[in-house]
């Protein structure tokens, strides 16, 4: 009897079969994906610039972290805050690049096909000229 509970207490769908929570529900829709890449994105940068300016000394940063009593956690609060400022970047960016309403392609990049060729125009500018004196 309790088998029968079970799968009755089971929501199922029957686009997708039984429903699954939390990450790969989420993942599956497309905003909340661009959103996890671009987050992914963002912190292979912050992790980048961290060894690179591990790997630099950039302003003998590493050597006074090494010379710390606890080294870790200068490394932790120096990630945390390029991870913050990166993932946000690259996600914000993604953001923008998307357009504004469907089928409008004004927030990506022209397409060779759609792009206006524009021809620079000569404009005549009147300027004063002041004498020297």
């Amino acid at each position: 009897m309790t088998d029968l509970q079970d799968t009755s207490s089971r929501k199922t769908s029957p686009k997708t079969g039984p429903k699954t929570g939390g990450i790969s529900r989420l993942l599956a829709q497309p905003f909340f994906r661009l959103l996890a890449i671009n987050w992914l994105i963002g912190a292979f940068a912050a992790a980048i610039v961290l060894g690179g300016l591990m790997w630099l000394d950039t302003g003998g940063l590493r050597s006074l972290i090494m010379a710390s009593d606890q080294p870790w956690l200068p490394v932790v609060v120096l990630l945390a805050g390029l991870m913050i400022t990166l993932c946000s970047a690259a996600m914000g960016a993604a953001i923008m690049a998307l357009p504004s309403e469907p089928g409008d392609d004004r927030g990506r990049r022209a397409r060779s096909g759609s792009q206006v060729a524009l021809e620079p125009a000569l404009v005549p500018v009147p300027v004063r000229v002041r004498e020297r004196g």
